[in-house]
């Protein structure tokens, strides 16, 4: 059998072709769509975006390496060329139901699962198998997920009808599991005639396993060990050993383990435990969220027990740069939720399966037993309190597909709809009795071809006495342009704006720009208040480069500050500013954290500061802002 591809017939520029051969019962993967092909069969490929052979710097180099066989194979460890792989068009999004849009109300047949292994394999190739040692000798040592693990996570199941919004949310949950790397539904027509389309999941796990070590010197160190797949189970075991021979504990452990989907109920349980010199802590979590629309109950129960030792700034008026003190606390927390999600009967199909009224309730309790002198105007953060929030909100949300966003080439969901919240409560308080208040607002999604915008608005208080007291406002605003193509070098743009004023806060909170709360990499104690304005601009190059499924992304970036006391013009204010440049580095393939290199320059900075910082650090990524509403409760301060 003969098969041509050319999706391009028109053109003015002559067209290169290459051949393959591929034998009978082998599948294809084009975007959202694959092909079997049940004899063998010679494909002409076009010079198209899906598949080209160029002669490039990795064509060349691999000319020249290619003469000794040492050479060769180091090559191919090294380096993938690009006409080892199918191209996807990354600058085009798209609403994660349309692939299914045209399968609505046929009856669901057989369900397939095809899992591959972490390395040497792709989605768009499934049929192509790992060539080299390291990647067998990687595979080796991963647990595959068990099919029980997949089949938990449907919501339909053989003899349903084909639900397009459903099909699309449960793509979406699979590619979600942390030890899942990417994922895809396809929906295939029978060629008898019927009305029935069989279901293929396409999945591919990561190397589940990862370690780091952070020496400090001789005498201290940590060792990370995690496994997020347990013998294929979808277990998480995440240990840390510390060693500190200064210190009066010498040895330290942390655990967390956590069994998820428990008896295909989408609810987790999770258990903690931590020994350290500043930390003791236990936990027992068991929760359930609204992973999808379809789910109508979600709920949650906690209970801990921790001990602290941290040191806590001084008040705000205080601008010494180390003007702080220890602080010992040890306390009891229990906590419980539970929410209810309503439809709205709304006319059009599509928005009334995407939106939910949420009516979500919480009692909250903490109780100290080792804290600082407390009265009532004293300490308030260590009062001994009980909480009741209750919320009522309405959740719209649905998804765009897209790549190349915060990930270095999976697929990622990206979330666009809305989100209206009202929460109101009461606190039974060691000193004192109040209610609480709460509003926010939300939506995000794509605008045309600009780009994606995110707005919020968020605004709560207690109230006591007829006062109005540690309460905040908040306005946020995100937006990352769409994937611009410069040759084979692919950039975005990131802007994110933020606004916070305090309420009537307590004399020991504020907000602060230091690092990761605004100026990255500026460590400043003094740069605090309770009204602040952030603006971070950011572009990413992702870079063609590769090296041993390695990626880089290349970044550029632009931080602005002010913060003050609330009582005048923020903009009055001196601005602090980090200008710097970085790259990241990550495999999708593996659970390791994104390598950062970042240098920085601080033109501003305070005095005692150092006007340069360089940062060789891991990167755990960033998430999309969803439109979710689940457990009520008061934003934190910071």
């Amino acid at each position: 059998m003969l098969a041509i591809c050319n999706q391009c017939f028109a053109q003015t520029k002559k067209v290169k072709y290459d051949t393959l051969i591929l034998p009978k019962n082998t599948t294809i993967i084009l975007k959202d769509y694959s092909l079997k092909f049940e004899r063998d069969t010679v494909l002409i490929l076009a010079d198209t975006l899906f598949y080209r052979v160029s002669g490039n710097f990795y064509q060349r180099l691999h000319q020249k390496w290619g003469d000794r066989k040492w050479t060769k194979n180091l090559f191919k460890l090294l380096f993938r060329l690009p006409s080892e792989e199918l191209k996807l068009d990354t600058a085009n999004f798209v609403r994660s139901e349309n692939p299914y849009l045209k399968f609505g109300d046929q009856k669901i047949g057989e369900i397939t699962l095809i899992k591959l292994q972490p390395l040497g394999t792709s989605l768009e190739r499934p049929n192509v198998r790992p060539k080299s040692i390291v990647q067998k000798a990687g595979n080796t040592i991963n647990f595959k997920t068990r099919d029980r693990v997949i089949l938990n996570n449907l919501l339909f199941k053989t003899g349903d009808l084909v639900n397009p919004l459903l099909i699309a949310d449960n793509e979406r949950i699979i590619r979600e599991l942390p030890f899942i790397k990417d994922a895809r539904i396809y929906l295939k027509p029978r060629n008898d005639g019927s009305d029935v389309v069989d279901i293929e999941i396409l999945t591919k796990d990561v190397l589940a396993l990862s370690f780091d070590v952070d020496a400090r010197d001789f005498d201290a160190g940590l060792l990370r060990v995690n496994h997020r797949n347990i013998f294929g189970s979808g277990h998480e075991f995440d240990n840390r050993i510390g060693i500190d021979n200064s210190s009066n504990q010498k040895l330290s452990y942390e655990l967390r383990y956590r069994v998820p989907n428990i008896k295909k109920s989408f609810t987790s349980l999770e258990i903690n435990y931590s020994n350290t010199v500043n930390r003791d802590f236990s936990r027992i979590l068991l929760q359930r969220d609204f992973v999808a629309p379809k789910i109508k109950f979600a709920g949650g129960i906690e209970i801990s027990n921790q001990r602290l030792r941290t040191q806590q700034l001084s008040n705000i008026e205080s601008d010494q740069e180390f003007d702080s003190q220890i602080i010992n606390e040890w306390y009891d927390f229990q906590d419980i939720w539970l929410a209810r999600a309503f439809s709205l009967g709304l006319k059009d199909p599509i928005l009334d399966q995407r939106t939910r009224l949420i009516i979500s309730g919480r009692l909250s309790n903490i109780d100290y037993s080792l804290r600082p002198p407390v009265d009532i105007d004293l300490n308030q953060r260590f009062h001994d309190r009980t909480s009741a929030l209750l919320s009522i909100g309405v959740s719209q949300r649905r998804y765009f597909k897209d790549q190349l966003i915060f990930g270095y080439g999976r697929t990622e969901d990206i979330p666009y709809g809305a989100l209206i919240e009202i929460t109101g409560g009461y606190e039974w308080g060691e000193f004192k009795n109040r209610y609480f208040l709460g509003g926010k607002l939300s939506k995000g999604g794509y605008v045309g071809n600009a780009g994606y915008f995110l707005g919020s608005l968020s605004l709560e208080s207690y109230l006591y006495n007829q006062r109005f007291e540690q309460g905040a406002f908040g306005a946020d605003f995100r937006f990352f342009s769409p994937l611009i193509d410069i040759k084979r070098w692919k950039f975005r743009q990131f802007i994110n704006i933020s606004y916070d004023y305090g309420i009537g806060r307590l004399p020991n909170e504020f907000v602060d720009i230091r690092d990761r709360n605004g100026i990255r990499g500026l460590k400043s104690n003094t740069l605090r208040g309770t009204q602040r304005f952030l603006m971070n601009i950011e572009t990413v190059s992702f870079t063609p480069l590769e090296a041993l499924n390695f990626r880089f992304a290349v970044f550029g970036f632009v931080d602005i500050g002010f913060v003050n006391d609330g009582e005048r013009d923020i903009f009055r204010e001196k601005s602090q500013k980090g200008i710097g440049l970085g790259v990241r580095i990550r495999n999708d393939n593996l659970t390791f954290r994104a390598i950062e290199i970042r240098f920085a320059y601080y033109p501003d900075a305070p005095i005692g500061i150092p006007l340069t910082d360089f940062d060789l650090s891991g990167n755990s990524g960033f998430r999309f802002t969803d439109f979710l509403l689940n457990k009520p409760s008061a934003s934190e301060f910071r």
